[in-house]
């Protein structure tokens, strides 16, 4: 047999394989013609408050499914998804991430999935607990955030940039912020401000790989940034950097950033042709992708994404979980809890989409 009829063969076997398994575990997640099981989703903490309310809705459709959520920082969810594949154990049957580039970049290469659906977008802005040491002077406008959190004794706090998109899109808005303000002010027509000089070592001091992974002075440093909640709920914490959606869901006190460096939009700067994408790449992080193995991560617009992975035992289930989340309810749900859905849902590899989420997605 010639080794392209081979591989033709081998193709085919492939498909047939594939097409029986989908249809056993659809079978074994049917019971009287009611689906049964467990749905497990693996989301970043920033989803927690949407994603309960979509299960709680998505269960009043399937009374015979319990879904169960599990947040954390998103790389954290992702690296635990691959270490129970490993282990030989069934991945989450959805993986939601807070940077939609964390499922290519991290499943992608060893076949753990094969797409993800852009669905919603976020803001960073800095929060601050009740009666936060000159909170009043930032709201106000007399002074700057960054003037404060250098020059006064606060604490702020962030996620770790390792394990939680949020604590590497935190030093990227720091960066940002010396660029905008300092570095560059004169190309947005503003007048360099020498309190943001060398602010990214002031805010986020340290040396190599340890900065912003451990905390130094008035920094404090997370496992994921929904963690600071409570610290600022409690007084402990002066002020944190979170997403407007956790700010709205928990209704803290929040100061909105400058859309130059709050990673959420595209525009025109001034007279320049540049976006404000553009300038969002011009910050960077290494994060830890594998034990020692760090890469660079640049920054850009803030953008979740959500995937199946190749091995989860109930894509049906997770296929129509995902169509509620897409769907007018779902949109509602994100929207009534601070995040922009995008519309329509944008997706890398349509080909590999599950027949259902394929017709909605593109008709």
């Amino acid at each position: 047999m010639s080794s392209e009829r081979s591989y033709i063969m081998r193709k085919k076997i492939g498909l047939i394989i594939a097409a029986a398994l989908t249809i056993t575990s659809m079978l074994a997640s049917l019971e009287g013609g009611v689906a049964k099981g467990k749905l497990v989703v693996y989301h970043a903490g920033s989803l927690s408050v949407p994603f309960e309310e979509l299960s709680d809705a998505f269960e009043d459709t399937h009374p015979g499914v319990e879904v169960l959520c599990e947040s954390g920082g998103s790389a954290m969810m992702i690296s635990k998804s691959i270490t129970l594949e490993r282990a030989g154990e069934n991945p989450p049957d959805i993986i939601a991430s807070a940077d939609y580039a964390l499922i290519p970049g991290r499943l992608y290469e060893d076949g753990y999935a094969d797409f993800y659906i852009a669905f919603a977008r976020n803001e960073m802005v800095l929060c601050y607990r009740d009666h936060a040491p000159f909170s009043g002077s930032i709201a106000s406008g007399e002074r700057t955030w960054y003037d404060v959190l250098r020059n006064e004794r606060v604490t702020c706090g962030h996620s770790n940039p390792d394990l939680d998109p949020c604590g590497y899109r935190t030093l990227m808005l720091i960066q940002l912020a010396q660029k905008y303000y300092f570095g560059e002010a004169a190309n947005f027509g503003l007048t360099p401000d020498p309190e943001a000089q060398e602010l990214y070592d002031a805010l986020i001091p340290g040396d190599g790989h340890k900065r912003g992974r451990y905390g130094s002075g008035g920094e404090a440093v997370s496992r994921k940034s929904v963690d600071l909640i409570s610290t600022l709920q409690s007084g402990d914490l002066d002020y944190a950097f979170e997403y407007r959606s956790v700010a709205t869901q928990h209704g803290l006190n929040f100061i909105e950033l400058h859309p130059a460096i709050n990673l959420s939009q595209i525009g025109i700067m001034g007279d320049t042709a540049l976006t404000y994408e553009d300038f969002y790449g011009s910050s960077g992080v290494e994060i830890e992708k594998k034990p020692g193995l760090y890469v660079a991560e640049n920054g850009k617009p803030i953008v979740y994404g959500i995937t199946i992975p190749e091995n989860a035992p109930h894509k049906h289930l997770a296929s129509e979980f995902i169509l509620l989340l897409l769907e007018d309810q779902g949109r509602e749900i994100m929207e009534a809890n601070g995040q922009l859905n995008v519309i329509p849902p944008v997706c890398d590899h349509p080909e590999n989409l599950p027949p259902q989420l394929k017709e909605a997605i593109y008709g």
